[in-house]
């Protein structure tokens, strides 16, 4: 897909927390094509499976950790006096789905931390350095499952919800300088149906997705499951210029099964 369209039109530095995932990395090869400076911060493992990392600046970190995101926004301050955007793709489902009341008390918190409050501190570290640039704005990447959630999907539901109603409240506090956003895809076919890549590769399974495939497919109007670029394409409106009138906006990418 050819992006150049879309996104910021001058070269720009983009921060992309959870760059290593199946939409990470094409968005990181249509911010390089595009001249864009990125900066990618994910685990150390999903980093070293990721071949597309080596062209671009790596910082690891672990979004379960405080202290681990706090020493990654500092390094990426020792580094640069501003940034132009920030790009928010942390976040894993639980696999096997299960009810509320069947997840343990440790799965929710490492969920919602990961998904949720990994946000939160990437923001208030990264906001500094983000009013320092002249058109920054920051894109964080929901689920339809905010909106239309499932049984078993409880924890993951509630976090997607979470980050939605944040990075609104992020847009009103920091406008009219900052502008925050949110992409909510349906199904997008990565690593992420079956757990993610950072996740444990015992822990990995998309036979609960592909269970339903056929059923959810015939649901969506516009035929088929979304690609990475399904998603990149509106990361990069939502980060430029072309879309300076737009803050706290949700943009449903679903193919139209979902239409708010």
């Amino acid at each position: 897909m050819k992006y150049d369209t879309l996104g910021p039109s001058v070269p720009s530095r983009i921060v992309v927390a959870g760059g290593c995932g199946g939409i990470g990395r094409e968005l990181l090869r249509a911010g390089i094509a595009l001249g864009h400076e990125m900066i990618v911060l994910d685990r150390t493992e999903a980093i070293e499976a990721a071949s597309v990392c080596d062209a671009v600046q790596c910082i690891s970190f672990d979004a379960v950790d405080p202290l681990s995101i706090a020493t990654a926004v500092s390094e990426v301050a020792s580094h640069h006096s501003h940034v132009d955007g920030f790009v928010f793709l942390c976040g894993y489902q639980q696999l096997p789905p299960r009810p509320v009341a069947e997840i343990a008390l440790e799965d929710w918190d490492r969920l919602l931390s990961v998904n949720l409050r990994s946000l939160y501190l990437l923001a208030a570290g990264l906001l500094p350095l983000l009013h320092q640039a002249r058109h920054p704005a920051i894109v964080t990447a929901a689920s339809g499952m905010a909106y239309q959630t499932l049984g078993g999907k409880g924890s993951y539901s509630a976090s997607k919800g979470g980050l939605i109603s944040l990075t609104k409240t992020i847009a009103i506090e920091n406008a009219p300088h900052l502008r925050a956003n949110v992409v909510a895809p349906g199904a997008v076919d990565t690593e992420f149906l079956g757990g993610g890549m950072a996740m444990d590769p015992n822990d990995r399974d998309r036979s609960t997705f592909d269970a339903i495939r056929e059923k959810y497919v015939a649901s969506i109007p516009l035929g088929r499951i979304a690609e990475s670029c399904d998603v990149v394409g509106p990361i990069l409106f939502l980060l430029g210029q072309a879309s300076s009138y737009l803050t706290g906006q949700v943009l449903h990418l679903n193919g139209g099964r979902y239409t708010p």
